[in-house]
């Protein structure tokens, strides 16, 4: 896998992957975009949603110009979060090939009943999981190891899974990064009442599975949603015992 390539990490809502971005910002040697994209879809001229339909559309946000962005030269490797979704209008061999591609999934049951709280009204889209598996075999199909990240695995083992995720990039593992001051982030304000929790927490701390009832509305969603996580989770990266080539 390409050092020099910008890390994806392409998640589904409410999957733990903000707390997973969070490692990551406090890394020195990284600079982290989180979900650059999401401009794009919602509020480019050439977006995909009319979710904020009344709100003004800027062509700074277009596609290519967010692409360019992200790709240009820039002191340290950059670390994109992101949902596949949002990046749906560029999915193609060229696209993937510009990335390092990483991926986490968590049991879609989890993740309807929160972003059910936050979106009554989501779309089968913005559940995220048909354009992650998408993207997913297009990252198979170029050659590369895709690497996946079960959240319920890493909320219960972060330091086992982190380890084993920056192996797999062949990046130091950073036992420090997973402890830290509670701030605000710069760049998630635009998604204000999602990230609070990562925000005030002060550190991943492991987790207890708490099996939450699915609403008889949401079952069709989960339908839906549960063969692509079955798909992707198969080939979740199991949590390493000693962590290797730890770094401060």
């Amino acid at each position: 896998m390409s050092k020099d390539k910008p890390v994806a990490l392409w998640a589904v809502p409410r999957s733990i992957s903000t707390a997973f971005e969070r490692v990551f910002v406090e890394r020195d040697d990284f600079e982290v975009l989180h979900e650059p994209f999401s401009a794009s879809y919602y509020y480019g001229e050439d977006r995909m949603s009319e979710r904020y339909g009344d709100a003004e559309h800027k062509a700074e946000y277009n596609y290519e110009i967010v692409l360019n962005h992200i790709l240009h030269p820039r002191e340290n490797r950059a670390f994109v979060k992101d949902m596949a979704y949002h990046a749906k209008r560029l999915l193609g061999p060229e696209f993937v090939g510009s990335f390092a591609n990483t991926f986490i999934v968590r049991d879609p049951k989890y993740v309807l009943v929160s972003l059910y709280k936050m979106w009554p009204d989501f779309t089968l889209e913005e559940t995220g999981y048909e354009q992650l598996y998408r993207l997913f075999r297009l990252a198979q199909d170029a050659g590369q190891e895709a690497i996946v990240v079960d959240a319920m695995t890493f909320s219960e083992n972060p330091a086992g899974v982190l380890a084993s995720y920056c192996e797999k990039l062949e990046i130091p593992f950073r036992s420090g990064s997973l402890t830290w001051e509670p701030r605000e982030v710069r760049r998630w304000e635009s998604w204000d009442g999602w990230h609070e929790e990562a925000q005030e927490s002060s550190g991943i701390e492991p987790a207890e599975r708490r099996d939450p009832d699915l609403p008889e509305e949401l079952r069709e969603a989960y339908e839906h949603c549960l063969p692509y996580y079955y798909q992707l989770a198969a080939h979740a990266i199991p949590a390493t015992q000693r962590p290797a080539r730890q770094g401060s």
